[in-house]
């Protein structure tokens, strides 16, 4: 079950009785567990297995709708919920042609949306590391590297490693327009890029412009 499908759990997350329909939604794959163990003569090793990873795969599914649902409560909903990526997704033209399928925002749910502005938050937050990857993002989102992959790819039409580019580069080009740093290699480095050379052929390939002559032309 995907998190869209875990949507489509009947909870009424403002029912006074919350908690119980959280039980009951989490009580029902448990009891598969346990019947398989019941019935193990009854069934072939695989199909034990079975049972246990698609009861595990619905709990996990679960707390994660309760995770998300938590977290856009905690949000100020007077504020349109926007990630970055949508932005940056409308108003350039060589990210749309880098994505393998048309991003439609307003396709994607305020689930969805929450979860990628976390995810947002993580690749920020770790801009300087020029050694971020799928691996330390999958640690940092508590999920798999191949759930995180698919379901980056499913949300922007992007791979994750072109998704956490076009941030880099969309940090780097902010920190240009709002005069944060004027120095090259410094905006390089800050982003994540030890190779001045090759972060200044990316942002241009991104932006249509070097990073050199976009200072300049601010000046």
């Amino acid at each position: 079950m995907t998190m869209n499908q875990a949507e489509s759990v009947l909870i009424d997350w403002d029912a006074p009785n919350l908690l119980e329909q959280l039980v009951h939604n989490i009580k029902a794959p448990l009891e598969n567990i346990a019947a398989a163990g019941r019935n193990s003569e009854e069934y072939k090793k695989d199909k034990i297995e079975e049972i246990i990873f698609s009861s595990t795969e619905e709990i996990r599914d679960i707390i994660e709708a309760i995770v998300a649902k938590n977290k856009i409560r905690s949000l100020d909903l007077s504020h349109e919920i926007r990630p970055d990526i949508f932005q940056i997704y409308e108003s350039n033209e060589h990210v749309r042609q880098m994505c393998t399928d048309a991003l439609i925002p307003q396709k994607v749910t305020k689930v969805d949306q929450v979860w990628l502005m976390s995810l947002e938050k993580e690749v920020y937050e770790n801009l300087s590391n020029d050694f971020l990857n799928l691996y330390e993002l999958s640690f940092k989102m508590a999920v798999s590297e191949r759930q995180l992959y698919r379901r980056i790819l499913s949300l922007v039409a992007l791979t994750p490693n072109k998704y956490i580019r076009i941030l880099r580069l969309h940090k780097a080009k902010q920190m240009i327009d709002n005069f944060v740093e004027h120095s090259i290699p410094q905006i390089a480095y800050a982003v994540g890029y030890s190779d001045v050379h090759y972060f200044s052929k990316l942002f241009a390939s991104q932006y249509s412009v070097s990073p050199k002559k976009l200072v300049g032309s601010l000046r």
